[in-house]
């Protein structure tokens, strides 16, 4: 039996769920997660629930705990996680629980590598619910959104990002990412998902419609669109990565320390072979240049 803790929020939770079921499959293990979350924002909801995400087998008889092994770099706002794929954990023992760094309850886990050639089956482990997505077509409908070739969603993330200012993308990455989307179809339209309507407002370079409905159907919008630009959130890494039909994918290079890095990425390795990523310059890099340069820098820093 492999297990682990739900911390954070959604995207959070899918790392977690992910690399936990990922380990255990692949390992030969039985595995099961409680579906209910710890030190999140919504009281313990199980967030998944508009998937049809199967939670696993009763947890029992665990004996051991996997510690995840994070690095820090003293970055320009303090110190920075840096939490790389850790190959130890393809050795673990049957009957162990996944945790964060030196016992924390939460995992980071968030690099696409630990699913590398598994990633059909993490894809089928989030399908959306049938009926939930009937909802959200419905909804969708009743706001008039199109999501058409001519429409670019735009996922802002606000709420507890208020509290962390230097992790809010700056203006200028929106402005970047809605000039080259622009650039491809100057006929492109835009609008913004978002849990907070009236920061992502004020960080527009132009008025954009906002919209903000329950997790499940923010998340659905992001999921189906043709056209998406994603703030440093794994709620839109995990709504953009699980898109298999859109046409390009921005997101800020760096993640969450895209407006301070000096070269490394917050989370160590979260940078995806399926988005684009908009760097300070306004000029958009590949997978394969930011993994390069990332290497590059934690070599010569000793992350690596």
């Amino acid at each position: 039996m492999i297990t682990t803790n739900l911390t954070g929020n959604l995207g959070n939770h899918m790392w977690q769920y992910a690399v936990c079921r990922t380990v255990a499959e692949k390992l030969g293990y039985e595995w099961g997660i409680n579906s209910s979350p710890t030190h999140d924002y919504h009281n313990g909801m199980n967030q998944m629930y508009f998937m049809d995400v199967d939670f696993g087998k009763p947890i029992e008889n665990i004996q051991f705990n996997f510690n995840e092994n994070w690095m820090f770099y003293h970055g320009v706002n303090g110190q920075v996680n840096i939490s790389m794929s850790d190959n130890k954990i393809w050795e673990i023992s049957d009957n162990t629980k996944i945790f964060g760094h030196n016992g924390a309850l939460g995992a980071i886990l968030q690099s696409e590598k630990y699913f590398e050639n598994y990633e059909s089956n993490v894809e089928s482990w989030f399908r959306i619910n049938k009926d939930y997505e009937d909802k959200y077509n419905k909804k969708i409908e009743e706001l008039g959104i199109v999501l058409d070739d001519n429409t670019c969603v735009i996922n802002f993330r606000g709420g507890e990002y208020r509290s962390i200012p230097h992790v809010v993308c700056r203006r200028e990455y929106w402005r970047d990412s809605i000039n080259h989307m622009l650039s491809i179809n100057p006929n492109m339209k835009f609008i913004v998902i978002t849990d907070d309507p009236e920061f992502a407002n004020s960080y527009m370079p132009f008025q954009i419609p906002c919209f903000h409905d329950e997790i499940g159907f923010d998340f659905y919008v992001i999921n189906k669109s043709k056209w998406v630009i994603i703030s440093n959130s794994t709620f839109g890494w995990w709504a953009s990565w699980l898109n298999n039909t859109a046409k390009l994918i921005l997101a800020p290079k760096y993640w969450a320390s895209h407006n301070t890095s000096s070269g490394y990425w917050s989370v160590g390795e979260c940078y995806s072979k399926k988005f684009k990523y908009v760097n300070r310059d306004g000029n958009v890099d590949d997978y394969e240049t930011c993994e390069k340069e990332a290497i590059k820098f934690y070599k010569e820093n000793n992350i690596l």
